[in-house]
């Protein structure tokens, strides 16, 4: 590699890193929306549903249409951090479009807080009841040291 190549990539790669999401920014964003949306969308088999009638899970929420493929249904959002070994060969192409799709929507899938804050999130939508929401996303706040002060004027 030449080396001014490896600068003009060193430089590309912080710009692409100071346009991503923060942990607050993507916790606002997904509050709001489970907020509004009111139920959880899920999937004729059972669990949620990235895209759904009802809108989506707060993770779906991020993914364009444009860059939505029905592979990722299925797919927790954990397994884009996952190593690749301890990820089952049938979910690879899921796992990939899922990647590709969050990080064309400034979600950096490459730090691991961002895909544990994902993962909390996705759980909030998908295992525990609406009347749960709140508390949960509450205790979501606190355990990433975000302001949940949005919850209680979404109340």
């Amino acid at each position: 590699m030449r080396p001014e190549r490896y600068w003009e990539d060193l430089i590309n790669t912080e710009l692409v890193m100071e346009n991503f999401l923060s942990l607050q920014q993507i916790f606002e964003s997904a509050t709001a929306h489970l907020v509004s949306q009111g139920n959880a969308a899920l999937l004729p088999s059972g669990g949620g549903a990235y895209k759904g009638r009802c809108g989506g899970c707060p993770v779906g929420n991020f993914i364009r249409p444009r860059d939505y493929r029905t592979s990722m249904e299925g797919i927790p959002v954990r397994y884009i951090g996952a190593d690749p070994k301890t990820v089952p060969h049938y979910m690879d192409s899921g796992v990939a479009a899922l990647k590709r799709a969050l990080l064309r929507s400034k979600i950096n899938v490459y730090n691991e807080e961002t895909v544990a804050l994902l993962s909390c999130l996705q759980n909030v939508h998908d295992v525990f009841g609406k009347w749960e929401w709140r508390d949960r996303l509450a205790s979501i706040a606190r355990q990433f040291g975000l302001n949940g002060e949005m919850l209680s004027l979404a109340a």
